[in-house]
């Protein structure tokens, strides 16, 4: 078990020298005691470590999730016994934590509770994938504090880290459920559409707008028209996972969060009834998916979306627009998650989604650079600032063109800060619904 110097030993040993140094010069004739201290020194740093607490017997009692949603934060309450010899007073604690759960947060330094020393672990990964903390290392001092004795203890804890479908859940439970979307009055579900339904006797909670004048004037009495929700729309979910969606915006990669906004799209457009498909690329089409109907079909689309991952790769929007155009026979909603840095790199890709748009509905979703946003908003401060400025002011003049050259040919633009990306989708897609665009 390592024993190795706290830093008061550090430091008496340092006064030890400067002390030794001083008799030397000053009284040599007692500069024979200075050797001796030094070795009591050393002795009672050893004696220090042998009485220390023993690292034997020690138990952590940690129960992480085996599931975590990225983004999402869990807390998970955890606890160190030693079950042999006596307990130190404070212990300090580093655990092994993978890259993915670099993000989580914990108190390193715990004192005794009763018979146990208790803390929380906050789990948050910042990536998918299969992540877990390996190992624990502890650490305390010697009732002297002149030593450290440490342990390490193997923990073996696998977690895997999945799209936030719990926050999907959540978020399409309390804000987008069918109540919520079309209200809870089923004349207003209906009204919303753009399908006739059925014929129902008028009151005067109902828009007059509505009544039927020659079936009243058949029946003789007042009728008014009951529209509901057109169903059965085509929803493509297109996935650019080149070099630049791997990159963080918010502390999550772009592509996460792409996956977030669609999964939760997904779910609405599922639970009113449309269909929706998934289809993927970087330097070509890798992945395309049948269409999914249903509720039911929400762990489908969950299962897909959690597959793709971001690639080195730079995308090809031409070849990949192309196979999807020529994939997709139905006029769809088509819903493309990309990024692009200027205007001389979005030049393909607008010029495929110009042809895309004429046979289907586009909705191009973009990243708002907050980097960016900052640098421009910034007040500068040194000469470096106002050429930073400058750029980033240049850069988003050539995000704006490019976004007004696509509004031109019909393509739908939506570009919204970070956290409320998913929800600002959904509402989109709702009010292109309502406009009966789809």
């Amino acid at each position: 078990m390592p024993i190795y110097p706290t830093p008061r030993l550090l430091v008496l040993l340092g006064l030890s020298v400067i002390v030794a140094l001083g008799v030397g010069i000053f009284a040599p004739g007692i500069w024979v005691w200075v050797p001796l201290v030094a070795v009591l020194l050393f002795v009672l740093a050893v004696l220090d470590g042998v009485f220390a607490p023993v690292g034997q017997g020690i138990v952590i009692d940690l129960k992480a999730p085996p599931i975590l949603g990225v983004g999402r934060t869990s807390d998970v309450p955890f606890s160190v016994q030693f079950t042999k010899w006596r307990q130190p007073a404070v212990i300090e604690l580093r655990l092994g934590l993978h890259p993915r759960l670099a993000a989580s947060v914990y108190e390193r330094r715990l004192a005794r509770d009763g018979e146990a020393f208790h803390g929380r672990l906050s789990l948050k990964a910042n990536a998918r994938g299969v992540g877990g903390i390996d190992a624990a290392w502890l650490r305390w001092q010697g009732a002297l504090g002149l030593v450290y004795v440490q342990a390490k203890l193997p923990l073996n804890i696998s977690i895997v880290v999945t799209p936030d479908i719990q926050g999907v859940q959540q978020d399409a439970a309390d804000l987008f459920s069918l109540d919520s979307i079309y209200g809870v009055r089923v004349q207003n579900q209906l009204y919303n559409g753009s399908e006739y339904h059925a014929l129902r006797e008028y009151d005067a909670s109902q828009d007059h707008r509505r009544i039927d004048w020659r079936s009243s004037a058949r029946h003789m009495k007042l009728f008014s028209r009951e529209y509901q929700a057109e169903r059965n729309h085509h929803i493509v979910l297109a996935y650019d996972t080149g070099r630049l969606m791997g990159e963080p915006l918010g502390g999550l990669k772009r592509l996460d969060r792409a996956i977030y906004a669609g999964l939760l799209l997904g779910y609405t457009a599922l639970k009113v009834g449309d269909n929706v498909r998934t289809f993927a690329f970087a330097a070509k089409p890798y992945h395309s998916a049948p269409p999914i109907t249903g509720t039911n079909g929400f762990h489908t689309l969950s299962y897909q979306l959690s597959a793709l991952d971001d690639s080195p790769e730079e995308s090809n929007h031409t070849l990949a627009l192309a196979d999807l155009n020529a994939k997709v026979a139905r006029r769809s909603l088509i819903i493309l998650f990309s990024d692009f840095i200027d205007e001389i790199s979005a030049d393909l890709m607008v010029e495929s989604l110009n042809r895309l748009s004429k046979k289907h509905l586009v909705l191009f979703v973009a990243f708002k650079d907050e980097v960016v946003e900052t640098l421009m908003a910034k007040t500068p401060v040194a000469p470096e600032d106002v050429t930073r400025a400058v750029f980033a002011r240049r850069l988003a003049a050539q995000r704006e063109k490019v976004f007004a050259q696509l509004r031109r040919q019909g393509v739908e633009v939506l570009e919204t800060p970070t956290e409320h990306m998913a929800t600002e989708i959904v509402s989109k897609y709702l009010a292109l619904k309502r406009a009966d665009r789809l």
